[in-house]
């Protein structure tokens, strides 16, 4: 009877210890999620995908770890040009946007965005170099906060070259010599590409244009591509496909970015915001040059900033704390080591960190280079309209191989007759 009522005692206590073993992971979740629904949530929209995601990730998990009025829930939109059309097609907006300096002047113009130039405190203001503050002032107001500045750079398999018996030990200063390294790489190899420049957006045909003529493409808020000079370079870059058959034909950036990774092609026109991303990802050494234009004209530098829409005031204010969190000195030393985007505060740019940083990887001092020298793509919100255009008489051009000096023409009827110019 003893050992029955005892045996019946443990039971009951094992019962007890069992249920409250398994009700401490809920009670800590449901505080969890009760501390997430006291917030205030605010919705950020980016573009920032594949490359750069969990390094933007981590930032904005470490600022919900440690505010406790504000959850901020980052929303991936497709890519720069998605992020914009979508802000015109749904009713739901966010509260911060990271988009194309170029597109600010739109968005004021609709009245969706708020003048930030009263919240930006002085030490920002002063931090930050004068040119990358003219990429977000309209009227003399800032609409934007700086926040990722992107450069072309071309990105080299130094395996590639030695298995093809090329020595460079120099930055190729020309076309010219690239095409010659390229060529080695088709001859001396097994069915590997020599080079692939891809142009899939304005940005892209215009540094490459300037890289080739040495001369400006877009001026005075208009845009010339059929000079002499570009229907050249765009010759110039047909004949890689279809004469000298060193670039692949019909395929898209990112195809071309699998065969670099793969160890089947040389030399690849890419963005610097690629830069960590490809060098965690190729089982190789990798170089990077910069594009040749020499010193007779500045590189082309993209750029994206973060906007507030409006709302009411407080909402706005909150916002912006977590927008100053993304671009203090320590997250901007953070996103440069991590994506390869040139880091744009001169705190940051200046610091011992980022010294020990650049000769342990000196890929990275190419973007920092590019950004100090480059001019910033910037031009007025419509130019949306030319760059379909553009486009468009890129395609007829390499993929279907027609002749520059037609399409090229007939392109810069269709963008003179624009209303709204680029």
């Amino acid at each position: 009877m003893y050992r029955e009522k005892a045996k019946a005692q443990y039971c009951k206590i094992l019962a007890l210890i069992i249920i409250i073993f398994f009700s401490i992971p809920f009670a800590f979740g449901s505080k969890k999620g009760m501390d997430r629904r006291d917030k205030k949530e605010l919705k950020f929209w980016h573009s920032i995908g594949t490359y750069n995601k969990d390094i933007l990730n981590s930032f904005i998990d470490t600022f919900n770890e440690s505010n406790r009025q504000i959850y901020v829930k980052g929303v991936f939109q497709g890519n720069e040009e998605d992020v914009y059309l979508k802000l015109f097609s749904q009713e739901n907006l966010p509260d911060i946007v990271q988009i194309p300096v170029q597109f600010l002047p739109s968005l004021k113009k609709k009245n969706y965005i708020i003048d930030m130039t009263s919240l930006i405190p002085l030490k920002i203001k002063d931090d930050i170099p004068e040119k990358i503050w003219n990429s977000v002032l309209i009227q003399d107001k800032i609409y934007g906060m700086p926040f990722s500045y992107s450069a072309d750079i071309l990105f080299v398999n130094q395996h590639i070259l030695r298995i093809s018996g090329i020595k460079q030990e120099k930055i190729p200063e020309s076309w010219e010599n690239i095409v010659s390294i390229a060529e080695k790489i088709r001859h001396n190899t097994r069915d590997k590409w020599g080079i692939f420049i891809p142009m899939e957006s304005t940005a892209q045909f215009i540094s490459f244009i300037q890289s080739y003529t040495g001369k400006p493409v877009l001026q005075n808020g208009k845009i010339t591509i059929n000079t002499a000079e570009v229907k050249e370079a765009m010759t110039f870059l047909r004949q890689l496909v279809y004469l000298n058959e060193i670039m692949p034909s019909k395929i898209t950036a990112y195809e071309a970015e699998g065969l670099f990774l793969s160890g089947n092609l040389g030399i690849m026109l890419a963005q610097s915001s690629m830069l960590v991303y490809t060098e965690s990802q190729l089982a190789y050494d990798l170089n990077v040059w910069h594009l040749p234009s020499g010193k007779s004209i500045a590189p082309i530098v993209t750029g994206t900033c973060l906007a507030i829409l409006k709302s009411d005031i407080k909402r706005e204010r909150e916002a912006f704390k977590f927008i100053e969190y993304l671009v203090d000195y320590e997250n901007a030393i953070k996103w440069h080591t991590h994506t390869g985007t040139p880091a744009i505060r001169t705190s940051a740019k200046e610091s011992l960190d980022l010294l020990i940083f650049y000769e342990e990887s000196p890929n990275h001092m190419t973007s920092a280079i590019e950004l100090e020298t480059g001019e910033i793509f910037n031009p007025s919100s419509g130019f949306l309209n030319g760059s379909s255009i553009i486009k468009k008489a890129v395609e007829e051009i390499m993929i279907n191989g027609k002749d520059p000096d037609k399409i090229l023409d007939a392109a810069q009827i269709e963008i003179d007759k624009l209303t709204i110019g680029l």
